[in-house]
């Protein structure tokens, strides 16, 4: 499957909306949980600052909001003001405000300081990213020495028999969202091309975890 590109951001607040209302009702509300305890499990210091790169409406950031509560700071960092517009509102909903915050930015670019961050995650970006060696990169400088990262995202599917088993999965989506969940698996990378990047970037202490449907990068402590 030869990798096509997506765009990196959703801009109009209409599709915006139309994104958040599938995916609250999607079964990756389960993988977003998943990560989150993930990440927790990674043993998050108290008092320590969370990054969530890609926030989109916010789900990953609030399970950490959930799991932690006050014991650390959550930052939502996104591309999209529409996505944050949303996430903010879904976090008031559920009682959240007080533990998360929210930054309009650039991956490429963040504004924040060097050594900023004890743990950053991030799900569903990587393939929107136009450069992700400077996103690696730039995820190398905001995390502290000893901090950790779960960078996940769907995988380019190479073998007919991995593609077989996407379009069964993608039969339960809706078929307004069908084409969006291919394209994001066209815009995926392979394990080797991924490892090729991480290889060239300044990111250290890091693993690759595969399935058949997913990447997932892990820095620091298993």
């Amino acid at each position: 499957m030869e990798r096509i590109p997506e765009s990196e951001a959703i801009a109009a607040i209409e599709q915006a909306e139309q994104f958040n209302d599938h995916m609250k009702k999607s079964l990756v509300q389960h993988e977003y949980r998943k990560l989150a305890k993930r990440l927790v499990s990674m043993s998050v210091p108290a008092g320590g600052q969370v990054l969530d790169v890609g926030t989109g409406p916010g789900y990953i950031a609030m399970e950490i909001a959930v799991l932690l509560r006050d014991q650390v700071c959550v930052t939502g960092f996104d591309l999209s003001k529409a996505m944050l517009t949303i996430a903010e509102r879904n976090a008031g909903e559920r009682g959240l405000e007080p533990f998360i915050k929210w930054q309009e930015g650039d991956a490429k670019s963040m504004p924040f300081e060097d050594n900023s961050f004890d743990a950053l995650a991030t799900s569903g970006s990587l393939h929107h990213w136009d450069n992700p060696l400077l996103v690696f990169n730039e995820i190398a400088r905001v995390l502290k020495p000893q901090g950790i990262a779960l960078i996940r995202d769907s995988r380019r599917l190479q073998k007919r028999s991995a593609r077989l088993f996407a379009g069964m999965i993608g039969l339960s989506i809706p078929s307004d969202f069908r084409v969006h969940y291919w394209n994001s698996i066209r815009a995926s990378y392979t394990p080797a091309e991924l490892e090729s990047m991480l290889r060239q970037s300044n990111l250290k202490n890091w693993t690759i975890e595969q399935d058949i449907m997913d990447l997932m990068v892990v820095v620091g402590k298993k």
